[in-house]
């Protein structure tokens, strides 16, 4: 997981995945709007976040500790691969089916390959 600082002069937003029950890892970002900015190393591993209270949020990586008093904080979780696996992907259009089924049926006979063939010559 790593971090960028923002929203505000104070914010920090997480982003890495984040692991789900019965599920893959989805992408995901936490955004922190902190009282004051928090020091962080540049890469965080197993990162563990706890909301105690209102305004204090504890994030746990390893045996590190950090006490954060926010504000406000927003998760965005990536949904993209779950919501298209549901929908059905659109019907191809009948005069697309039609001309390529003319396309292959031309190009599998020997004078629509020659034809096809001279069709697709550069003229200098």
């Amino acid at each position: 997981m790593r971090w960028v600082a923002g929203p505000g002069p104070a914010g920090v937003t997480l982003l890495g995945l984040l692991a789900q029950t019965g599920a893959e890892a989805s992408p995901a970002q936490l955004s922190l709007m902190c009282s004051e900015a928090p020091q962080l190393p540049a890469a965080l591993a197993d990162v563990t976040v706890e909301a105690l209270t209102a305004p204090d949020v504890v994030l746990h990586s390893g045996a590190q500790v950090w006490r954060l008093r926010c504000s406000t904080w927003q998760l965005h979780r990536d949904f993209g691969a779950t919501f298209y696996a549901t929908i059905p992907p659109r019907p191809t259009p009948w005069n697309r089916r039609l001309v390529w089924r003319v396309l292959l049926a031309i190009a599998g006979t020997a004078p629509g390959r020659w034809l096809l063939s001279r069709r697709s010559r550069t003229k200098p």
